[in-house]
């Protein structure tokens, strides 16, 4: 198995991008209908292949966490999440130079719409570093234990749950605020 002689950070890598790209395309999955609509409003593909393309990302999506998760062919997984990182930026930078802001980004269909801004562009930058840390990396010196891989695993969760955290609360924000509920006391 080829990786870095730092495994703790190369597991918090791999668990990370396996976390983010398992929990975009599980929501993908489940709203198939809804990403192909967002794929389709990205309008940076012809209609004749929108389609496939919004059946296939998820389960191409899929294919690498589990790769990564599980340590097959790492190199190869990190280098392919890599390369959609780099589309997806690139994707969301182009429809924000066109001014078109306001439609979702499609990273996770988790109730509420994403908007597209540079943060999204920075994030996936970040990513693809890690992809690129870790599709670089020579083998490890050193065994690692069964605790590497849970402690790795838990902060890599951690981190995701966090900034899955965040999103919602910057989203619930930009609600307006006639649309925003809370309940009175003695109703639920």
């Amino acid at each position: 198995m080829l990786v870095s002689s730092f495994p703790m950070i190369d597991l918090f890598l791999r668990f990370l991008l396996a976390l983010v790209f398992a929990g975009a395309a599980i929501s993908k999955l489940q709203n198939a209908d809804e990403f192909h609509g967002v794929v389709r409003n990205f309008r940076l593909l012809p209609r004749a292949v929108d389609g496939a393309f919004a059946f296939a990302l998820p389960w191409i999506e899929l294919v690498i966490a589990a790769a990564l998760a599980l340590g097959i062919v790492p190199h190869i997984a990190a280098a392919a999440a890599g390369a959609l990182l780099v589309v997806f930026a690139l994707a969301i930078a182009i429809n924000i130079l066109r001014g078109r802001t306001e439609i979702d980004c499609g990273c996770f269909r988790q109730g509420l719409r994403q908007r597209l801004n540079w943060a999204l562009v920075a994030r996936n930058i970040a990513l693809f570093g890690g992809a690129a840390w870790l599709a670089a990396q020579p083998m490890w010196t050193r065994a690692v234990s069964a605790n590497d891989f849970i402690i790795a695993a838990l902060a890599a969760a951690s981190v995701v749950l966090i900034y899955l955290c965040a999103n919602e609360l910057v989203a619930l924000r930009q609600l307006p605020l006639s649309k925003r509920t809370i309940a009175k006391e003695g109703t639920l």
